[in-house]
């Protein structure tokens, strides 16, 4: 028995000692049916706040919801939320009822009844007496959890205009399951995505969590395709229509899977596989080819006798890029998050030629030191597998094994000087020493001299600065221009794009 599971159960023993009913309630009970160990263990009673307060006086206690009947205890580094039983009134703001009643003074049965009769799903509206392992399933949750199915509780359409987020959380458990959403509900869902209204009613922020759930479930392909399907998509993430256009088809030759949605698919279900993932990685799957429909490009070229309709998306990386930000920021991602996906977005592309035999030491130095390096590996790889081409094709463009084994490599090299990580042995005192002033011309210098420890030209600061004495006149003579020249750069020299080549695809 877990820890939690344990101090869950000594919170309802204690309720009901004191004479009270006291259940587990909804998640922890459905997971037991589901053989999931539980997180967290919900306890229904018909104590109220205040006689909850005081039963648990020796407890630390969070106040985080009282109005509304909900109090936390913790213990041991545990939270057990104790909520009274209650009846939902008015939901006039489409979130959250106006007010409660609580059904302390109700004969128990019926008050757990009417408590399960507010709540979304049937698969989370069960209880459990954890004393005596006695469940309350009122409106068929154990039947639909052994069909796979996910229905409401009552009406669904009065349970969507209760809480409009609840949409969100249909789709969420069908991709956190992989069951199929009933038909009435579907119906429902489709009926009443208009309704949503993110930013008003259902905060961004809010939708943002959902889909968070959605992308790091075990299938978030069915959650993608449930918001499609219903038109729930279209409320909160538009550019993703696109996807699905008439400009979305890739390539025949590269994508032969069809639409860009599809390879979005693809690859989400390559990276899902990822022991190690996180939403900022699902979300950059997710937008990687969010561009594609706008930079959509065709020409016919002949391909054994016979004309071929050739799609390219120049420069969708970069387009994507900056749209992932936009998108990020409607969500109300952090600074970091909206860094971490568009970057995932904006290099994507890139990933795929850094295997280069052009490509120098220093750059690849430079890849291999990024914290976010990891994500850009696991999306090539799901890139190169999520497409219709035969796995012989799809597993030999992957650069999986070459970065590992570079990474590995590189934070091992012999020499310490060409370690990723390494000191810079050229630094700021050096430079100035040698009459430069602090400007443009610094990072001109310090990209030079990465570049030439990393190649080996020098290992130690004696080299360093005989080096750097060596090649003092160049920088000194160096125009405006060329510095300004030598200053466009990201870290990344890539070979030419070849047409109908994958780089241009």
């Amino acid at each position: 028995m877990s820890n939690a599971r344990k101090i869950g159960v000594a919170v309802a023993r204690r309720l009901q000692e004191h004479g009270f009913t006291a259940v587990f309630a909804g998640g922890c009970v459905r997971d037991r049916f589901l053989g999931v160990e539980p997180k967290d263990f919900d306890v229904a009673t018909n104590a109220t706040p205040a006689q909850i307060k005081t039963i648990f006086a020796d407890d630390t206690v969070l106040l985080v919801g009282e109005t509304f009947g909900v109090i936390v205890i913790v213990r041991d580094g545990e939270q057990i939320e104790v909520a009274t039983f209650r009846g939902d009134g008015q939901y006039g703001d489409g979130r959250r009822p106006d007010s409660v009643v609580f059904l302390n003074d109700v004969d128990p049965l019926v008050a757990l009844k009417e408590d399960a009769a507010r709540r979304d799903l049937t698969i989370n509206a069960m209880f459990e007496d954890p004393i005596t392992g006695e469940i309350f399933d009122f409106f068929g949750g154990q039947t639909d959890l052994e069909n796979r199915i996910i229905r409401a509780v009552g009406d669904a359409g009065q349970r969507f205009t209760e809480d409009r987020l609840r949409m969100l959380r249909v789709v969420r458990f069908a991709a956190k399951l992989g069951f199929k959403v009933d038909e009435t509900l579907m119906s429902a869902l489709k009926q009443f995505a208009k309704d949503l209204k993110p930013g008003v009613v259902v905060a961004f922020e809010r939708i943002a969590k959902e889909m968070e759930g959605i992308l790091l479930a075990k299938n978030p392909v069915v959650g993608l395709e449930l918001l499609m399907e219903t038109g729930l998509m279209a409320e909160f993430l538009p550019e993703m229509l696109d996807m699905v256009g008439p400009d979305a088809m890739g390539d025949p030759i590269w994508h032969p899977e069809g639409t860009a949605f599809v390879h979005t698919c693809l690859v989400l279900t390559e990276l899902a596989k990822e022991e190690e993932k996180s939403f900022e990685l699902m979300f950059g799957g997710l937008l990687h080819d969010i561009a594609k429909p706008r930079t959509v490009t065709r020409r016919v070229e002949m391909r054994d006798g016979v004309e071929v309709t050739r799609i390219s998306n120049h420069g969708h990386a970069e387009v994507g890029a900056e749209m992932a930000k936009v998108i990020c920021r409607r969500f109300k991602l952090s600074a970091d998050q909206t860094h971490r996906v568009s970057e995932i977005v904006r290099l994507h592309m890139q990933m795929h030629d850094f295997n280069s035999p052009d490509i120098r030491r220093s750059k690849l130095v430079r890849l291999m030191q990024r914290d976010d390096i990891m994500d850009l590996i696991r999306m090539q790889h799901a890139d190169s597998l999520g497409t219709g081409r035969p796995l012989e094709e799809r597993v030999a463009d992957s650069n999986r094994s070459f970065y590992l084994n570079l990474l590995e490599e590189m934070r091992n090299d012999p020499r310490p000087s060409m370690r990723t990580g390494a000191s810079q042995l050229v630094d700021g005192s050096m430079i100035i020493k040698r009459g430069f002033k602090p400007g443009p011309i610094f990072r001109v210098i310090k990209d030079a001299a990465f570049e030439a420890q990393h190649s080996g030209e020098f290992t130690d600061v004696a080299d360093a600065e005989k080096w750097l004495d060596e090649n003092a006149e160049v920088f000194r003579k160096m125009t405006p221009a060329q510095i300004a020249a030598a200053q466009d750069t990201d870290g990344v020299a890539l070979p030419k794009v070849t047409a109908g080549g994958k780089s241009c695809c």
